[in-house]
């Protein structure tokens, strides 16, 4: 049961993190080497360069935040632009933003190589025709986007009979279609388009990066939308330099490797709204949690239980069926561990014998059940009169132990002494008076628990040899 409770534990520590992960977890990772202990240095010619090309031109997307957009005074920004103004800051150029409309029209000044630097994902087959990225800025995954409604999404290929929007020429657009061409995709212009028909139910799912699924979402209010799936792609994000000015793409990329953690979390933190990723629709959840917690329940129910039984069970094996005292077997037990720990810690212990006297005649006058009553009574007597310390058990038949701890021999001569008057005073059911004979020894440092006993066996035949109804101890 104990393993049962560490599966369910570990199950929890697993899988609650994953169905309530963060997604700021994985959203803030980059790809750039981080050298911040290293001195920004420029060779002669980039140095050079930057003098005569002070003003280095980009364009930005209208709206493609939170990576890049203008805001209702015509000011750019987003994260390309808070990196933009930290390498201005570190080299010195001048970064002349200019706006498009979309997606497409940027595409359009790539390929007349208008602009110095244009933002994009890393890989986009249409913009690196002319330009070369530089090392990534932000790396987050590919996610699906849908109603609030829908089940989790564990792959792509789970949503083959939906309508998925995608945003046309994006980075990542073509290896989605060229990977998965057994999707139905409906192009749009922009993210914002997707997410919005998906509301209005024009489509089922988006396929798009985190980031901009998650800012959107919040930006444009639609709390019904969420985050449904996510995919094995990443989408990168970069800047693109024109390969005509390769000292440009040299200058920026020293500028980014030494950009500082620091630098960098602020700048993302900034932008990067926090929403939750929801495996199972909160009545599916609420069932989970129920579910788990009734498990824990029962759990720990029978592991109570168990416990319990396995007391029970201990305390079975260890006791005298018929007089409810320990039977031999707890004895012997108890009998090695005060022989090791004597030895061990040079402390003493004592045995006292008892046997019954003439106990076959009651067998053969009054039959077993009266014997059997015989013998309950017996040990009750003398468990009710040993101290807390002794371990008094059943050795066999009418024979009796008591193993007395840390007592001398004669200690345990005068509470031998003591439980033969107290036999002899009582008087027995159906039988009347009783005698039993006791013999008594006290363990020696060079004995073994054998050795002890035999003696004390000795001393016990002696007793019952010389008239019975007396003590005798080892050495009379």
């Amino acid at each position: 049961m104990r393993y049962f409770l560490i599966a369910i534990v570990s199950a929890l520590s697993f899988t609650v993190p994953m169905l309530f992960a963060n997604q700021s977890d994985i959203l803030l990772e980059t790809n750039i080497a981080n050298t911040e202990n290293s001195a920004l240095v420029f060779t002669e010619q980039e140095k050079a360069w930057m003098q005569e090309n002070k003003s280095i031109s980009v364009i930005g997307d209208t709206a493609w935040f939170p990576f890049e957009g203008f805001d209702i005074n015509g000011n750019y920004t987003g994260i390309v632009a808070e990196v933009l103004t930290l390498i201005s800051e570190k080299s010195g150029l001048i970064f002349n933003v200019s706006e498009t409309v979309s997606w497409s029209d940027t595409l359009k000044y790539s390929m007349d190589q208008q602009v110095d630097v244009i933002s994009g994902s890393a890989s986009n087959p249409l913009l690196e025709k002319n330009y070369r990225s530089t090392y990534s800025t932000i790396k987050n995954p590919i996610v699906i986007v849908g109603p609030s409604s829908m089940e989790y999404i564990p792959d792509l290929t789970a949503i083959k009979d939906l309508r998925i929007a995608l945003v046309n020429r994006s980075g990542y657009s073509n290896t989605i279609a060229t990977s998965y061409p057994h999707l139905s995709f409906i192009g749009v212009d922009h993210i914002s388009d997707a997410l919005l028909g998906i509301a209005d139910e024009e489509y089922d799912v988006a396929i798009t990066s985190m980031a901009l699924a998650s800012y959107q979402i919040s930006e444009l209010g639609l709390y019904e939308l969420r985050i449904v799936g996510v995919t094995d792609l990443d989408m990168e994000l970069t800047l693109f330099v024109n390969r005509n000015k390769p000292i440009l793409w040299d200058i920026i990329n020293k500028v980014k490797l030494h950009e500082t953690p620091l630098e960098r979390h602020e700048i993302l933190s900034k932008w990067i709204k926090q929403k939750y990723i929801d495996r199972y629709p909160p009545e599916r959840m609420r069932a989970l949690v129920l579910l788990i917690v009734l498990l824990i329940g029962f759990a720990f129910y029978r592991n109570r239980l168990l416990k319990k039984q396995g007391k029970e069970l201990l305390q079975l094996s260890q006791t005298d069926k018929l007089t409810n005292i320990h039977n031999r077997l707890y004895l012997d037990k108890v009998l090695l561990q005060s022989a090791s720990q004597s030895k061990r810690y040079k402390t003493t212990f004592s045995l006292i014998v008892i046997d019954i006297d003439l106990f076959k005649q009651v067998n053969d006058k009054f039959g077993h059940l009266i014997g059997d009553k015989l013998l309950k009574q017996f040990s009750f007597l003398l468990s009710d009169n040993i101290r807390s310390s002794d371990v008094v058990g059943r050795w066999g038949g009418e024979e009796f132990l008591i193993i007395c701890p840390k007592t001398n021999l004669q200690e345990a001569l005068i509470l031998a002494e003591k439980l033969r008057d107290i036999i002899y005073q009582a008087i027995f059911i159906n039988v009347g008076r009783k005698t039993a004979s006791f013999g008594v020894a006290e363990f020696r440092s060079d004995d073994s628990a054998d050795d002890c006993l035999g003696r004390a066996d000795k001393a016990l035949y002696s007793a019952k040899n010389t008239g019975r109804n007396q003590v005798k101890a080892e050495s009379e």
